[in-house]
């Protein structure tokens, strides 16, 4: 794969490379709607931020659950910048490397990617918001409590 596509894993190739190439050629129509979008934000008639509010306020009590239960931040800023709360955060757990933390977190019922497939080189994995509701909060706190107390 390194002398085809420059890249010499797998995952990386089938993001970094094919669904890149699959995603990056939207339609001309799509174009001119985003085009409006940003448009009628810049003019005060669309705040393009109340949308995604919901992920900011999803990922601070999220965050909160991990911490208590012993995990830490990988990147907690961008360069000098804290980063904000949205779609996604990073955590590590101990001395587990990124693969290790999945695998334990599945047996959980907990999803997250690894972040080596997103072509990070720290350990850890990515835990995404989007997909769990403020209902769900109370399950996804008693599974992390379970897994500190397994692995920690």
């Amino acid at each position: 794969m390194r002398s085809r596509f420059g890249i010499a894993t797998y995952g990386k190739v089938l993001i970094n490379r094919v669904l890149y190439s699959l995603s990056a050629g939207v339609s001309h129509s799509s174009q001119f709607a985003l085009a409006d979008i940003y448009k009628q934000a810049v003019e005060g008639k669309y705040n393009i931020l109340a949308e995604v509010r919901e992920y900011e306020k999803r990922a601070v009590s999220m965050k909160k659950m991990f911490l208590e239960n012993g995990f830490s931040m990988v990147y907690e800023t961008d360069i000098d910048e804290p980063i904000a709360d949205g779609f996604y955060f990073t955590l590590s757990y101990r001395n587990m490397r990124g693969g290790e933390l999945l695998k334990s977190l599945l047996y959980f019922g907990i999803s997250a990617i690894s972040l080596h497939i997103s072509g990070s080189v720290m350990e850890g994995v990515r835990a995404c918001v989007s997909q769990t509701g403020e209902d769900r909060f109370e399950e996804l706190k008693l599974r992390l409590e379970a897994f500190n107390r397994v692995y920690g």
